[in-house]
């Protein structure tokens, strides 16, 4: 088990080498859900090693690292799924800046955490002085909790899977592992995006990462 205390090539090691570490559950039950009933499968090498080669994961190199964008893909389960969700939430930012009912206002609670809600509704807007078209959307008219933060967490993977269009096909595989395997499957794209704002894509994602996975923040390049 990873922490923020961990060092770079320890993360850079188990993920290359220990993916049933960081894999989500439903990749598992899709190819071999009795190994779900194992104790300890998770760090044990032969299964390790059925996951590399049942998916031809050959090993990335340090020196992919070296582009900041694939950085993003060394963040653990827990933190890489909070920032999708945030990377879909301030696609919202300034939708959420007209709220003003009382139903509407604990379903994004509920979505995202008062805290995190409060961010995204005060400082989302600033991030970006100039938002390009379509880097905001409307709150769906009846906002309903469990479906926005489906919306949400799809919009912030197809943000993320954009930036990572040129990165191994390896690595991308890895970093999914990480997500429920329904939501790699979402067949949109991110049409909002275009590679003349790709860094500029990746630095908003940076400052949320700051302010809500900071402990993780330091993986980032």
């Amino acid at each position: 088990m990873v922490n923020s205390e961990t060092p770079i090539s320890q993360i850079q090691h188990q993920f290359n080498y220990c993916p049933c570490s960081y894999i989500d559950e439903s990749w598992v039950v899709e190819e071999q859900p009795w190994l779900l009933k194992l104790q300890g499968w998770r760090g044990q090498a032969a299964i390790n090693q059925w996951c590399i080669e049942g998916w031809a994961l050959s090993p990335i190199t340090d020196h992919a690292f070296n582009h900041p964008y694939n950085t993003l893909a060394l963040l653990p389960v827990e933190a890489t799924n909070r920032l999708l969700l945030m990377i879909g939430g301030i696609m919202h930012c300034q939708a959420m800046r007209q709220v003003v009912l009382k139903h509407p206002k604990q379903c994004l609670n509920q979505v995202f955490g008062v805290d995190e809600t409060r961010f995204l509704i005060q400082q989302g807007p600033m991030m970006i002085s100039n938002w390009p078209s379509g880097w905001q959307k409307p709150l769906p008219t009846d906002l309903d909790a469990k479906s926005f933060e489906k919306t949400a967490r799809e919009l912030g993977y197809l943000w993320v899977k954009f930036l990572l269009a040129k990165s191994p096909s390896e690595l991308v595989q890895r970093w999914q592992f990480k997500l429920d395997r329904q939501l790699t499957l979402t067949d949109h794209s991110a049409d909002w995006l275009d590679d003349t704002h790709r860094d500029l894509a990746y630095r908003l994602i940076k400052k949320i990462a700051k302010q809500v996975i900071p402990q993780w923040f330091h993986l980032l390049k």
